[in-house]
């Protein structure tokens, strides 16, 4: 259905035609205007009851289809539902794992850091002690008679650098 109106059939409002037949011509354009729109509007409620009509016969079919394809989708929820606990299992046990391995790492490893430093600390007294260091410090000293006087200070200052030194490197490289 063609619902424009040609500009043939639209008043020419520059001729100065007369009102009534203006009046007359709007009232025209618009009566025939609203029967089209009436009758696409019943062509569209026939359409529908015509389709309704085509899904009545077919709802028994549809209704088990409808049935078979709800029974699949509970079933798949359900598959989801186990994946999805298992899932929640496994992690709940891989973190119980985890805390109770890392209370025990933790505990070694605040062991060792508690004992590390004192333990530096005696190698390198151990090593300082020695008493061949203070017998090649003191033969290095006596060659020189202005030194020999101060030799036990220069022997502890010696020593304190030294040790001092070596903590440094061994706390840095453990």
């Amino acid at each position: 259905m063609n619902k424009s109106t040609p500009i043939s059939e639209l008043p020419n409002l520059k001729k100065g035609d007369n009102k009534n037949a203006y009046e007359e011509k709007e009232n025209q354009i618009v009566s025939e205007i609203l029967s089209e729109i009436d009758n696409s509007n019943k062509e569209n409620v026939s359409m529908n009851i015509n389709q309704e009509d085509d899904k009545s016969l077919d709802t028994p079919d549809l209704q088990n289809d409808q049935m078979i394809d709800q029974q699949r989708i509970m079933e798949q929820q359900m598959i989801q539902q186990q994946q999805q606990q298992q899932q929640q299992q496994i992690a709940n046990n891989t973190l119980e794992n985890s805390l109770n391995n890392s209370v025990n790492d933790s505990l070694a490893i605040n062991i060792i850091n508690m004992v590390k430093q004192p333990l530096i600390v005696a190698v390198v007294v151990a090593i300082v002690s020695i008493p061949q260091i203070n017998n090649f410090i003191m033969g290095f000293l006596s060659g020189r008679e202005k030194l020999a006087s101060y030799s036990t200070i220069i022997l502890m200052l010696f020593k304190s650098i030294l040790g001092a030194s070596m903590f440094y490197g061994i706390n840095m490289n453990l």
